[in-house]
C-alpha cells in the first residue's frame, strides 16, 4: 500500500483493523462452550488465532512504520514551506496513528487473554 495519500492510508488501516473489531466474535466461535469441551481443542485454537492476531499486528505496524519514515523523509528535504507544513501535519497524524494502533492491539490482546486464559499459560506473554 502506497502511503503518499494519507486519506487512502486511514481508510485502508481502518479495513485492516475490522479484524481486531471482530476478536469477541472470532473467539467466542473458537471457543467450546462447557457442552463442547472436550470435542474442540481450545488450546489450539487459541493458539492458532493468537499467531494470526500477533501477525495482523506485525504488518499494520511495518505499514504505519514505513510510511511514517517516508514521510519523515519527505519532511527533512522539504524545501518550501508549504511541503514543511504539509510533510509535519502528515507525520503528525501517522504517529496519532501509532497510537491508535497500540490501543487497538491492547484491547485484542485483552480479550484473547480474557478468553483464553483457562486454556493458556500467559506467563510467556503476548
Amino acid at each position: 500500500m502506497a502511503c503518499e495519500n494519507v486519506n487512502d492510508f486511514k481508510k485502508f488501516l481502518a479495513t485492516l483493523r475490522d479484524e481486531d473489531d471482530k476478536v469477541i466474535y472470532r473467539l467466542n466461535a473458537i471457543l467450546p462452550t462447557a457442552s463442547f469441551a472436550d470435542k474442540v481443542d481450545a488450546t489450539a485454537n487459541c493458539l492458532k488465532f493468537q499467531t494470526e492476531l500477533q501477525n495482523l499486528h506485525t504488518k499494520r505496524a511495518e505499514l504505519i512504520s514505513k510510511c511514517l519514515e517516508h514521510h519523515q523523509n519527505l519532511l527533512a528535504s522539504a524545501t518550501s514551506p508549504i511541503d514543511r507544513r504539509s510533510a509535519q501535519r502528515t507525520v503528525r497524524t501517522l504517529r496519532a496513528e501509532q497510537t491508535v494502533e497500540a490501543v487497538v492491539n491492547e484491547r485484542s490482546c485483552t480479550f484473547l487473554k480474557t478468553k483464553c486464559n483457562p486454556f493458556m499459560d500467559y506467563q510467556a506473554g503476548l
